[in-house]
């Protein structure tokens, strides 16, 4: 009987001995996690309005949309090169906002600079205003290109809420320096987006002018 008790006091010594031991293990390894993800803290980056020629002549209500991203784009971290076949991400800069709603924001910001006459918004702001004009982007690239240049690929539309008169729509490539850091990238990505808005802003005033003839020869 004797015997039988020291056996089993030891085997429960070793039971326990193991659980303490895988214990320890467990805790290694999530303090090891815990250390590995928490890292550098990232910074943060959102897209500026840039200055423009102001004009007259916009709609009196425009509505950005928000804009389609293509799907290696739209991520928290920031996409530093697109080479065409590799996507290269940033290690410790990030959007502070999603890229679409930047895009968004910024694009309507830049409009609303050129057009101060038109009262400009994005998508899902607190509006109750029907617009006049819808202006739709879709970013295919917005990184460092190829060349190493900052380069913004987007379709870009213009139309009416009159759905009977002509819109706009065409394929832009804009290209910009070459950036040496996030900053600088971020702020070429701005001035991109902002010649991008001179066309919508174009766009947009001609078709004001084109709805103005319209209401003429309807008289």
């Amino acid at each position: 009987m004797k015997m039988l008790f020291a056996l089993r006091s030891a085997h429960s010594f070793s039971g326990r001995r193991s659980f303490l031991s895988g214990f320890a293990a467990l805790s290694v390894m999530a303090t090891s996690l815990t250390a590995c993800s928490s890292g550098a803290n990232p910074a943060f980056y959102t897209l500026a309005v840039t200055p423009g020629q102001p004009l007259s002549g916009g709609p009196r209500y425009v509505e950005v949309r928000l804009p389609t991203i293509a799907s290696g784009l739209d991520r928290d971290r920031i996409v530093t090169a697109d080479s065409g076949y590799r996507l290269t991400l940033s290690q410790n800069d990030a959007w502070s906002d999603s890229l679409s709603a930047q895009i968004s924001h910024a694009l309507a910001g830049d409009i609303a600079q050129r057009l101060p006459g038109s009262a400009v918004f994005a998508e899902n702001d607190a509006v109750s205003t029907q617009p006049d004009a819808y202006v739709e982007l879709s970013v295919t690239h917005f990184s460092r290109g190829p060349s190493g240049r900052t380069q913004l690929e987007a379709i870009l539309s213009v139309r009416a809420i009159d759905t009977n008169q002509p819109f706009y729509m065409q394929r832009l490539t804009l290209e910009g320096k070459a950036p040496s850091s996030s900053a600088a990238l971020i702020q070429d990505m701005s001035l991109l987006l902002g010649q991008l808005s001179d066309t919508a802003a174009t766009q947009l005033r001609m078709l004001q002018a084109d709805q103005a003839s319209r209401q003429v020869t309807s008289q």
